[in-house]
């Protein structure tokens, strides 16, 4: 009763934590979000003044290559609704412009910097955009001058058929050779009588509702699991209801195993403990891209707790391996923690976790492409990763060499070289990414790095198995007098091992030489 009482305390003592930190960071989080807007929905809402911001940059979406068979349905749109809040000049309008990938370095600056004049921002979009009055010869749909009279189209759309029905203005992207990220930019511009541009920013806030989808709406060829994704996004609810399957699995089969235990280790309660955080983080997030393929909006706090319990899943998996590592367990019951260990991997989990938000939050710009693996906080993670994987390889070490019996130590050693692999699969995941390009990179990212903690933790549930191969290397909680014993003196621990290496040995080197036994006698 003691072991479990422990046990328990010590699971529910990291549990505690681990609510306390998702609350503090959901709240701060729920705060910062109130003040902006979802830069990576496909549904975007908000207000811009052109007086007071020369430039805004809405969102980056990767549209998909165009099907020749079908190019009509398969194309990229965006289409919405730009209405003035107050008494708008429509004589004097400003510019909405889908940029693409390869003409938006000129905008990577912030938004005080825009001091240049419009001809020098607009210059390259100049020579392929379409402008009827203007720019005759353009083939690009990437110009609207906006904002448009309510209940009217919007200037520059020449055919009402082209347009979304119940929608004030639709632009189409044709992607004939490749899919590609474009970039939704609001301009403080305009063409003045010579087609030259010229400033233009009438203090009037502008309301604005998009959409933006591969593909046409309301077409029966449209996919419900690409429609409203980003190009580099595509399919992962397909991934995510595949993970969330694969950890209710993992769930029940270990359920099962401590349902088998009459007296469950701590090692297997921080195990499930682990799972479960996993299994209710995915399903929060499969429910979020569930509910963002049908509004183009999803949940915030669903993605964001969804973040929080994936996070910190991973933070407690790279505690328990390194209390196996330090012997706790394994070479004396699951009673006794190291208060250091505990300590130090708290203030490592903790900045594992302020670098991961800030860099979700702070560093995130839609003009340029960070992840996880190409900004400082992202670093930091990778660093803190690594400091793990060290310090694991130092304990089970020291634990190899401390082993006696030769089974026990060649478990430790393909244990140790296992899950060290597990450790490093972050950066090494890392310098895969850097080579593959952004439209791929967020799929290839999360698809290994869910494929490596899934398998990891299914190898746990393995060793773990009370019917295991493995059990006899792990302490024994089956009965009474060798709990007792192994609390008493690590002797009683020794024995028990000799027993289980020693049970189903045939040699004849097992048993004394009968010669020995009579010289002895006599």
């Amino acid at each position: 009763m003691m072991v479990s009482q422990s046990s328990g305390h010590f699971a529910t003592m990291i549990t505690q934590n681990v609510i306390a930190m998702m609350g503090q960071w959901i709240r701060f989080l729920l705060l910062f979000h109130l003040g902006t807007i979802l830069l990576d929905a496909a549904h975007i809402q908000g207000t811009w003044n052109p007086s007071e911001q020369k430039v805004a940059v809405l969102t980056k979406f990767g549209y998909q290559q165009t099907n020749v068979k079908n190019e009509k349905e398969s194309r990229g749109f965006l289409y919405g609704h730009f209405l003035p809040q107050a008494t708008f000049n429509y004589s004097n309008p400003v510019l909405l412009a889908i940029v693409s990938s390869e003409n938006i370095n000129i905008f990577r600056k912030t938004s005080t910097d825009y001091g240049m004049s419009c001809g020098s921002m607009l210059r390259n979009l100049t020579n392929k955009g379409f402008e009827p009055r203007c720019f005759p010869n353009g083939t690009s749909d990437s110009f609207r001058w906006i904002p448009c009279p309510d209940g009217h189209l919007c200037k520059g759309e020449d055919n009402a058929a082209n347009v979304i029905p119940g929608y004030q203005m639709t632009m189409q992207i044709e992607e004939r050779f490749n899919p590609e990220h474009w970039y939704v930019l609001l301009i403080a511009c305009n063409l003045d009588s010579n087609c030259e541009w010229k400033d233009s920013a009438p203090n009037v806030p502008i309301n604005y509702d998009i959409w933006l989808t591969n593909g046409r709406p309301n077409s029966a060829a449209v996919s419900f699991f690409t429609f409203n994704f980003s190009f580099d996004e595509q399919n992962t609810v397909q991934l995510f209801l595949l993970t969330v399957c694969m950890y209710a699995i993992l769930s029940i089969i270990q359920s099962g195993a401590n349902f088998k235990n009459r007296q469950i280790p701590p090692r297997s309660i921080i195990l499930s403990r682990i799972i479960t955080m996993k299994l209710i983080g995915y399903s929060l997030q499969c429910f979020n891209v569930l509910l963002f393929a049908y509004d183009g909006q999803g949940f915030f706090i669903a993605r964001i707790a969804g973040e929080v319990l994936r996070n910190t899943s991973v933070q407690v998996h790279c505690l328990l391996l390194i209390l196996l590592a330090k012997g706790w367990d394994i070479s004396y019951p699951g009673t006794e923690y190291p208060r250091r260990t505990i300590i130090l991997w708290g203030i490592l989990a903790g900045l594992d976790t302020i670098l991961f938000f800030y860099n979700c939050t702070f560093v995130y710009d839609v003009l340029h492409d960070v992840d996880i693996y190409s900004a400082w906080p992202g670093h930091g993670m990778i660093l803190i990763r690594i400091v793990y994987a060290i310090w694991f390889l130092i304990e089970i070490r020291k634990l190899i060499d401390s082993e006696q019996n030769r089974h026990k130590a060649e478990f430790l050693a393909h244990f140790g070289a296992g899950f060290l692999v597990w450790f490093v699969s972050l950066p090494m995941i890392g310098i895969v990414a850097s080579f593959v390009s952004q439209l791929w990179r967020f799929s290839l990212i999360l698809a290994l790095t869910t494929f490596s903690n899934f398998v990891a933790l299914s190898c746990l549930v393995h060793q773990f198995w009370p019917k295991s191969s493995y059990r006899k290397f792990f302490a024994d909680y089956t009965n009474g007098h060798r709990r007792l014993g192994r609390d008493d003196s690590h002797e009683f621990n020794d024995y028990d091992n000799y027993l289980f290496y020693d049970q189903d040995s045939d040699s004849d080197a097992d048993f004394p030489d009968c010669e020995d036994v009579i010289r002895t006698q006599i």
